[in-house]
């Protein structure tokens, strides 16, 4: 997670400046009234710790996104802008199988990153449907984008119940994330033939609730925690109990913690997830 102001620094304008600065491509549009707002659903004595945490949010903006997905795709082995020149067929894949779902935001963020948003790359996008036609063979790669991982475990049932299936054939597969943990690095790794790269990796420390999370106290990891109850009793802690304060451009992951992006009569996130 990003290191946050010191305890006690005031909530003046610029730090609203700051965080409208860090904030400014949500999908949602983040204003400094509903930052305020946000903020005055804790108690005065814990603002402090709420700023501090809103310091230490991590948000993965459209432009670092397509900037990794470029760098990534540049990174793979076999790839060549001259398909003359590409070690076997290439195909790119959203992993989420629902229109309109992150895998087609992605996809389309980084086809304008690799510059193949004119017709003639068409070909080198389809949908999971579509892979069983194509009779791949072990010298194809498919290349499944998506935006985010905090435990692995719906990309190993995706993995299960779905592409091992599809592709039978054994062509190299790639997942390729916008972010990732460490932790579901590991998960697929173990449980799927899939090879896991991510423009942003998150090692424990970005758990709000780790040990090795040196930022907050274990005092103010519990007045965390008492809010985060309120804004969602039953993962307090996110989906995984990943602790996580990750925000992407198109949406807040639910490994982060619901304070967050909860959305209901008790709570109001700043990064609502709809």
């Amino acid at each position: 997670m990003q290191k946050p102001r010191d305890r006690g620094n005031q909530i003046d304008n610029r730090r609203f400046d700051t965080w409208l600065a860090n904030f400014s491509g949500y999908v949602f549009q983040v204003t400094r009234g509903k930052i305020e707002l946000w903020l005055n659903q804790f108690d005065k004595p814990h603002k402090d710790i709420a700023a501090r945490l809103l310091d230490s949010v991590v948000y993965i903006g459209q432009a670092q996104i397509q900037t990794r997905f470029r760098e990534l795709l540049r990174s793979l082995e076999g790839w060549n802008d001259d398909p003359a020149k590409r070690k076997g067929r290439w195909f790119f894949v959203p992993f989420s199988g629902s229109t309109g779902e992150s895998g087609d935001t992605m996809v389309h963020f980084f086809r304008m990153a690799n510059g193949m948003s004119l017709k003639k790359y068409n070909s080198l996008f389809v949908h999971r449907s579509d892979l069983i036609r194509q009779r791949l063979t072990p010298e194809d790669t498919v290349v499944l984008i998506d935006d985010f991982s905090g435990t692995g475990r719906q990309a190993k049932q995706s993995w299960k119940e779905v592409f091992a299936e599809l592709l039978v054939e054994e062509p190299r597969v790639i997942l390729l994330l916008a972010a990732a943990t460490e932790k579901a690095v590991q998960e697929v790794r173990d449980n799927t033939d899939m090879q896991l790269i991510c423009g942003t990796l998150m090692n424990k420390s970005y758990d709000f609730f780790d040990s090795t999370c040196k930022y907050f106290n274990a005092s103010e990891k519990n007045t965390i925690e008492r809010y985060s109850i309120k804004a969602d009793k039953k993962n307090p802690r996110g989906s995984g109990n990943s602790g996580l304060l990750v925000v992407l451009a198109h949406r807040c992951p639910n490994n982060s913690l619901p304070i967050l992006f909860a959305n209901h009569n008790s709570w109001a996130g700043l990064f609502p997830r709809s």
